[in-house]
């Protein structure tokens, strides 16, 4: 009887360990920045600009963090019924580009502006520009 109770209390123990462990891993995985460029159905040169050289800019300054998962590009259709939620949430009503430090809504970068200002005349601009934005935010 008294084996079965400290046997019972040993895996007990190990059970809440491992779900413990469990849990930690997948807090580990979330990413520290969530990159969002959103847009719609129907894009501009300068809406396919900010995705061309977002996309570019982060595979050559931050491929290390895109593989771990510190950083995650979201690359999102606002006109699309799945996307809709995330579009309440940030209220989203056009071509945006937006950096969320740990999901938290009041650590996020605006660079929309940024992106219609120069991804498309001025690349080595914009590239700079978001390379700093990430840089900072991830401090």
């Amino acid at each position: 009887m008294m084996k079965t109770i400290i046997l019972m209390s040993i895996l007990l123990t190990v059970g809440v360990f491992q779900a413990e462990m469990v849990q930690a891993q997948n807090a580990a995985k979330k990413p520290v920045l969530d990159i969002y460029y959103t847009h719609s159905t129907n894009r501009c040169a300068g809406c396919n600009a900010i995705e061309k050289e977002t996309v570019a800019t982060l595979n050559k300054d931050f491929k290390s963090q895109l593989e771990s998962g510190e950083i995650a590009l979201h690359i999102i259709n606002i006109d699309l019924k799945e996307n809709k939620s995330l579009v309440n949430e940030f209220e989203i009503w056009g071509s945006s580009l937006f950096i969320v430090k740990n999901g938290d809504k009041k650590n996020t970068i605006d660079l929309t502006k940024e992106g219609f200002a120069t991804a498309r005349t001025k690349p080595e601009t914009f590239q700079t520009t978001l390379v700093n934005a990430v840089n900072k935010a991830l401090k």
